[in-house]
């Protein structure tokens, strides 16, 4: 099976920046069925998801809570450590050589500028993950084909897509 010009096999790690479990939990109706498709190709041990520990502060609450005050009751907590905690997901520190190579993107990579999505960034370089999951089309889809992975792989940074639909890992239709 072949899927963005690679292999699964060449291809069994995906990275999902937090945007990708935000909008997995949140069943978000524009992106719900192709996280779940990716989601459940993981969980069948088809592909690894990686992402930041950062993730974990990321997706803190769920749509419903964000005009809550705070404190936040702890109910969706066990909701996302849940999804989060899983043996196909692989959670990667910031540690300090992600945070100076997120550091260096920040200072050199026109229109990158926040700072979670250059730790992202950073994350799946530096753990040669070849492809990137995000919905974060101002900050990190234009950036697609611009980055090699620490093993020279080309950085593919993609909305998820479907593998029920022509493709497990379809390039993002545009970029910018």
């Amino acid at each position: 099976m072949s899927f963005g010009g690679r292999s699964l096999a060449d291809s069994a790690k995906v990275y999902w920046d937090s945007c990708a479990w935000l909008g997995l939990i949140n069943g978000e109706q524009d992106r719900k069925r192709e996280l779940q498709a990716v989601y459940d190709q993981a969980r069948q041990g088809v592909v690894e998801l990686w992402t930041s520990t950062l993730s974990i502060v990321e997706a803190n609450r769920l749509v419903a809570e964000m005009q809550q005050p705070k404190p936040i009751p702890p109910d969706s907590i066990q909701a996302l450590d849940e999804m989060l905690f899983q043996r196909f997901v692989k959670l990667v520190p910031v540690d300090t050589d992600i945070a100076r190579r997120a550091r260096g993107l920040l200072r050199e990579t026109p229109k990158l500028g926040k700072k979670p999505d250059a730790i992202h960034l950073a994350s799946a370089m530096r753990w040669n993950v070849a492809i990137l999951h995000t919905y974060d089309g101002n900050d990190l889809v234009h950036l697609d084909g611009k980055f090699h992975c620490d093993d020279g792989t080309p950085l593919t940074i993609c909305e998820p897509s479907d593998p029920t639909a022509g493709g497990l890992f379809a390039k993002a239709k545009t970029n910018g």
